[in-house]
């Protein structure tokens, strides 16, 4: 089992309940992500459990829990991955749903195109990078000023 650790490329995990849409996903994408494929959500969360999942792109469809609430779902455990939507209908509420309810960060209409989806995945990966460099910067700052107002103290004690 890979480590949960920050991989050089992101890894898009791919649900849909359709194994022709899986295979060409994972056909499409796999020379330049790390494409993680998943039936339900129940292989979904398994994935998220042992990988550091940047993307999820979900299905609308799937038999007994539409795609817009297993988005939700996925924002209120892992908020910091990134979530879009793919579907092959207009309906009109998932998509308020998926945006609203779940976070969806781009909406993907079947059949979709290669370039779209790698902009949409490139542009989501850059997000979370510049998020965590953002955080990471915090971090030392924050290190920096508590070894200051050590150093201060110790100067006023003495």
């Amino acid at each position: 089992m890979e480590v949960l650790s920050q991989p050089s490329v992101p890894c898009v995990v791919y649900l849909d309940d359709e194994a022709g849409n899986r295979q060409a996903f994972e056909s499409a994408f796999r020379k330049e992500f790390k494409i993680l494929i998943a039936a339900t959500p129940e292989e979904m969360w398994a994935l998220f459990k042992v990988h550091r999942v940047h993307v999820l792109i979900c299905d609308q469809r799937m038999p007994g829990n539409p795609g817009s609430a297993v988005l939700k779902q996925v924002r209120e455990r892992y908020p910091a991955v990134r979530r879009m939507l793919v579907t092959a209908y207009a309906d009109l509420q998932a998509i308020v749903d998926a945006l609203n309810q779940g976070g969806a960060c781009f909406y993907i209409q079947k059949p979709w195109e290669i370039a779209t989806v790698r902009q949409a995945v490139l542009k989501a990966y850059e997000e979370i990078r510049g998020e965590e460099e953002m955080l990471n910067t915090i971090e030392r700052l924050r290190t920096a000023n508590q070894q200051l107002d050590y150093a201060l103290r110790q100067r006023l004690l003495s």
